[in-house]
């Protein structure tokens, strides 16, 4: 009897100041998998400041040892950067197939069989989540490592959160690879709220002002300052005024695949902050604090959700341009870049 080829699998989760949900997914994960004996995870610390290095080297030491888990760490990220981040993971990767695992998803078990199987049946295919999946398992990504490479990883001109993901099935489909789904019983995460989702990202922590202005019952307008003063506004259109304060509506629906917030000609605003009389944009300068119209947005889950709607509307027209141009490979430069420690 010929034995069936078994891919070596490698899955990828980076880690920066998520150590709470790590102690409760990896363990799991490595458990649930170990079996199938061709694997290997590996786990990114980008630079956190909790006590990753001390858990990792004492309660994960055993499958350091036994080559099941690799540990690599940089300490150069100042801020969370989606796209760098598993770029740098998945570039350490032995394995012929990558998958990326964020640190909050449960894999479950006889996910890498699976994997395994999938590849055995289709060799110009990868694997994901269905688009209307929840939020949290949408990172989720099995492709082969050489179609990683020729695609040049995911697109670090992308700097947000959101919507690195989506682009870079969009190339692999460009390449000539077809989806298939990962069933419903692999997609498991730990939920959480969008101020954790968010604490490490730039966007969140040097936005220091946010200031809305309702131009008409679908219209809004968004103005955001940054401590160095850079100011981006734009007027966000909502299609459907259904669930209007939440940023669950630039998620693609269910049943119509359809978005239904939009931003106004697919651009922000950039100026600069010099008052809150004054902030100097090419069209014309505004003043916030003479205009009654304009106010400040100050709860602190509502500020996280327009934090949230700012990377991913911004990073969602930069995964358009893509798909209009054809772009299949991206990072021209370089990409995944990092010196580890």
């Amino acid at each position: 009897m010929i034995a069936k080829k078994k891919h070596k699998i490698s899955f990828c989760t980076v880690c920066m100041n998520r150590l709470s949900f790590l102690k409760e997914t990896l363990p799991k994960n490595i458990k649930d998998n170990l079996d199938y004996g061709n694997v290997e995870f590996i786990v990114l610390n980008y630079n956190s400041t909790d006590e990753l290095d001390k858990w990792i080297n004492t309660e994960m030491s055993q499958y350091i040892k036994q080559g099941v888990l690799k540990y690599i760490k940089t300490s150069e990220p100042e801020y969370f950067l989606m796209s760098h981040s598993k770029n740098v993971v998945s570039k350490q990767a032995t394995g012929d197939i990558v998958c990326n695992v964020d640190a909050d998803n449960f894999i479950g078990e006889g996910f890498a069989n699976f994997i395994n199987e999938s590849f055995l049946k289709g060799e110009n295919i990868y694997l994901s989540v269905d688009k209307g999946t929840q939020r949290d398992c949408c990172g989720r990504i099995c492709l082969k490592k050489d179609d990683f490479e020729t695609l040049r990883g995911y697109d670090e001109n992308m700097k947000g959160y959101g919507f690195e993901d989506f682009d870079l099935r969009n190339r692999l489909e460009l390449l000539g690879r077809k989806v298939v789904l990962f069933p419903e019983k692999f997609l498991n995460a730990l939920p959480h709220s969008d101020v954790e989702r968010l604490k490490n990202e730039y966007n969140n922590i040097e936005i220091k002002h946010i200031y809305m202005k309702h131009k008409t019952p679908s219209i809004t307008e968004l103005v955001y300052c940054f401590s160095n003063n850079e100011v981006y506004a734009g007027s966000i259109v909502e299609k459907s005024t259904l669930n209007s304060e939440s940023t669950e509506n630039i998620f693609i629906t269910k049943k119509s695949f359809e978005y239904n917030i939009i931003l106004l000609d697919d651009s922000w605003k950039f100026g600069q902050f010099i008052s809150n009389d004054k902030i100097i944009f090419k069209e014309g300068d505004i003043s916030i604090a003479n205009n009654s119209e304009y106010f400040e947005v100050l709860n602190e889950a509502f500020c996280s959700s327009l934090i949230m709607l700012f990377s991913q509307m911004s990073n969602r027209i930069k995964m358009n341009k893509n798909l209009t141009h054809k772009r299949i490979t991206v990072n021209e430069e370089s990409y995944g870049d990092a010196h580890f420690e």
